[in-house]
């Protein structure tokens, strides 16, 4: 109850740069703040993750999305890539990612997801073939990364279970 009350005021809060309505039932990452958000869901093992890109990995995203979506089609783990819109207003980039592990996921981002955090809390044991979704998008001159990612078998049934999370994301700058 806390920690849903805790994320009910991040995203209210109002300098947030990432606002959106939190999973279900789904296990927050401790450290989840108004930049870096991620969730756990233990009987799928899926994760889901939002985040601003660090200033330091930005580039416009004209440039980011080719790049990205060739870099991820020589690591062999592009199912496909094409625009998409979702949120509230937010247009960005959508990659279908086939994976190995979760491990491969992370390591496919090519640094734009962090390694720790929820990602730790998925047990060594579920080396399973998963698939992934990463979108990329630009709001206001920031990057920010969406990434979902569950076992393939629960792959389609899962996003559709969070497709309320997705729809209510908003990117906002007001620093």
């Amino acid at each position: 109850m806390t920690i849903a009350f805790s994320l009910l005021w991040i995203q209210n809060f109002a300098s947030a740069d990432i606002m959106l309505t939190p999973p279900s039932n789904w296990q927050a990452n401790p450290t989840n703040n108004s930049t870096a958000m991620a969730w756990l869901e233990n009987s799928t093992k899926s994760v889901f993750v939002i985040y601003k890109v660090p200033d330091s990995l930005s580039f416009p995203l004209e440039f980011v999305a080719p790049f990205m979506g060739q870099f991820l089609a020589n690591q062999g783990v592009l199912e496909s890539a094409d625009q998409t819109s979702f949120g509230h207003g937010n247009q960005g980039y959508r990659y279908l990612l086939n994976l190995s592990s979760p491990s491969k996921m992370i390591n496919s981002s090519s640094g734009l997801l962090p390694k720790g955090g929820v990602f730790g809390k998925i047990p060594k044991d579920t080396d399973v073939p998963y698939k992934g979704m990463l979108i990329i998008t630009e709001k206001q001159g920031n990057l920010y990364a969406i990434l979902f990612g569950s076992p393939r078998e629960s792959f389609d049934h899962v996003l559709n279970a969070i497709k309320p999370t997705i729809d209510s994301i908003q990117l906002n700058k007001f620093h």
